[in-house]
């Protein structure tokens, strides 16, 4: 099964326009919405019932939260203002979750750095034990060609 991957990742092909327009669908971005609100001083669990209740009104009128109004916003908390548009973009919906492993930007680049270093270090030590066993084999293979 191994043997299959190298070949299967080099042929991965990714659409990079339809992948950013999948993300737009969905309400993938009611936690950064809930997160806008903690920040605006809304406890996080007032937050969650009134995004939920901007997604249950975007799934009747058949929008995303970035195609409301902000009147139709604030008509579900006073806390809404124009920057929460800001918030909840693709780009904005990934950096709001800056932790280890998490999917802000910042953090992938920094786990993938940490994977290259790892490969190079597995790479490294990968050489040095063929190497050492091909020093290790040498005599027993000349006797073998003796034969």
């Amino acid at each position: 099964m191994l043997a299959l991957l190298p070949g299967f990742t080099r042929s991965l092909r990714f659409r990079e326009s339809v992948m950013k327009t999948a993300s737009a669908q969905g309400y993938l971005n009611a936690m950064a919405a809930a997160t806008y609100l903690t920040y605006k001083g809304v406890p996080f669990r007032k937050a969650h019932e009134k995004i939920g209740n901007a997604v249950r009104f975007g799934l009747e009128t058949g929008r995303e939260l970035n195609e409301l109004t902000l009147a139709e916003l604030k008509e579900l908390g006073e806390e809404f203002e124009a920057d929460f548009f800001d918030a909840i973009t693709l780009e904005a919906t990934l950096d709001c979750h800056d932790v280890t492993g998490g999917t802000a930007r910042n953090q992938v680049k920094d786990a993938l750095r940490g994977a290259s270093a790892r490969i190079a270090t597995d790479k490294a030590w990968l050489a040095s034990v063929h190497l050492k066993l091909g020093a290790a084999l040498k005599p027993g293979v000349e006797q073998i060609a003796r034969v």
